[in-house]
């Protein structure tokens, strides 16, 4: 039609526009849930294995089949494979575990420990030297270590919602392993060194799993 052509472009100052820059891949791309689960499952393998060495490297105490020594390590086994299983496997839907869940596991795990320490503590025979305090909670912390790093390495990026609580329920857990392996080879009963040697991984895992999880836990 006659004066169709002098109507202006109204796209013509797109034309000089450079084109946008490619998309680049992701420099680690995103597993699949098979995949992602059979590094979940490795993880947990290795770990496990790592507390048992050195365990066995450290020393089983004498009394460790007595009931109660025996009874709060089954139990604190059981609730780590069962706050694994709720932290780490979907629930309906494929939904995540909520956040009052995860806090009532960080909780559980804290409560738990001390209230089993409370339970089988004796009678204090006087004050334990430093150096005791010191390797206990070296060797806890050394146990709660390779754990750690597993799960801050195989996680990564995997959490859809509440990273820092998922996080923290996590690292809780890996040091209630170290819990575990501490406590079957140490045989000091005093309370004190319990709560604060002995539960050290418990804390600061909760803690450095939070830290993992708000930084590079988010999917």
């Amino acid at each position: 039609m006659q004066g169709l052509e002098d109507i202006p472009d109204p796209a013509a100052h797109l034309a000089g526009r450079p084109p946008p820059p490619p998309m680049e891949a992701p420099a680690e791309p995103s597993l699949t849930r098979p995949a992602r689960e059979r590094r979940v499952v490795s993880a947990i393998l290795a770990g496990i294995a790592w507390v048992l060495l050195l365990t066995w490297i450290a020393g089983l105490r004498a009394d460790i089949g007595s009931p109660r020594v025996a009874i709060p390590l089954v139990l604190w086994a059981l609730l780590s494979g069962l706050g694994l299983r709720l932290a780490l496997t979907p629930r309906a839907r494929g939904l995540p575990a909520g956040v009052t869940a995860l806090r009532a596991l960080v909780a559980a795990v804290m409560v738990g420990f001390l209230a089993a320490a409370v339970a089988t503590s004796g009678p204090s025979g006087g004050a334990l030297p430093v150096t005791s305090h010191l390797r206990c909670s070296a060797i806890a912390l050394g146990m709660a270590l390779l754990p750690l790093a597993l799960a801050a390495r195989v996680l990564r990026r995997s959490f859809l919602s509440a990273p820092a609580w998922r996080g923290a329920a996590v690292g809780a857990l890996c040091g209630l392993g170290a819990v575990i392996g501490v406590e079957a080879h140490c045989a000091y009963d005093d309370l004190l060194h319990v709560t604060f040697a002995h539960g050290l991984p418990i804390a600061a895992g909760a803690l450095l799993g939070a830290a993992a999880g708000a930084l590079r836990g988010r999917a």
